[in-house]
């Protein structure tokens, strides 16, 4: 495989490409991306059932979401790299193992949760309403809310932290979280951050009419697996200089040859 540090300005337009690659690793994979989406609809519907009688404020969901997508969106960049190239299945599920990839995954997390905190502090402060602070959300009758509402959030945190953010956590994880933060960025601002931003929030508008279909979590659950597919699809474009997913016959034959190598 072929990476550099050096993140490069890709061809655009790359939304398009980046949305039809991420698709097709999708479809090449439905057994690996299934599971995760199976266990994402299972913790919703465990957390519905727990949250029975009670009403969770939204910005506690909200912050849930700030906190874990970083590393929700490693754990999915690393399966992404098994359903692109199957010889790098457990190199990319061994990396998953390391102390220095979920410490910084849930730091960067961590520190957006702190950043909104003063944000709403401070707004609270200003317009003297408590109700700015706190957004009720009852997820004992909202089956798919508690997903929903972290989905919402995958916008500010790759717009805080960059495109590539958690893919370099998996990939590179002998860099700092400061140079990992900033190359992340420098990736996305090179390719222009607002458009980068755009993409994400018009992914999640598109998803909207999916989520109304009830599933009981399900369609939330593959829109957040979809976005971690897609920050990994950037990252390969921008860094390894690969703007198309291996052909398929080729993905397994590497992985047959790497089964048989071990």
């Amino acid at each position: 495989m072929s990476a550099t540090l050096e993140p490069r300005q890709v061809e655009k337009p790359f939304w398009k490409r980046w949305l039809r690659m991420t698709w097709q690793l999708f479809v090449r994979s439905p057994v690996r991306f299934g599971i995760l989406i199976a266990l994402l609809g299972w913790v919703d519907t465990s957390a519905v059932n727990l949250a029975q009688g009670f009403v969770i404020p939204r910005i506690w969901v909200e912050r849930l979401g700030m906190l874990l997508l970083p590393a929700l969106f490693a754990l999915v960049s690393a399966i992404a790299r098994g359903a692109d190239d199957a010889s790098q299945t457990w190199t990319a599920l061994r990396a998953l193992a390391g102390f220095q990839l979920w410490f910084k995954a849930l730091v960067a997390g961590a520190t957006l949760v702190a950043l909104n905190w003063v944000v709403y502090q401070s707004m609270d402060f200003l317009f003297n309403s408590s109700a700015v602070a706190s957004h009720p959300l009852a997820l004992s009758n909202t089956p798919g809310a508690l997903l929903e509402t972290i989905a919402a959030q995958t916008w500010m945190v790759i717009w805080c932290l960059g495109i590539c953010y958690s893919p370099l956590v998996v990939f590179w994880p002998e860099l700092s979280l400061k140079e990992t933060k900033t190359l992340s960025l420098t990736a996305s601002n090179v390719n222009d951050r607002g458009k980068i931003n755009s993409l994400i929030i018009g992914v999640l508008f598109c998803g909207l009419p999916i989520e109304l279909i009830p599933a009981y979590g399900m369609t939330e659950a593959a829109l957040l697996v979809f976005m971690g597919t897609l920050t990994y699809v950037a990252y390969r474009d921008i860094f390894e200089r690969r703007d198309e997913n291996l052909p398929a016959p080729v993905a397994a034959r590497r992985g047959i040859g790497a089964q048989i190598s071990t």
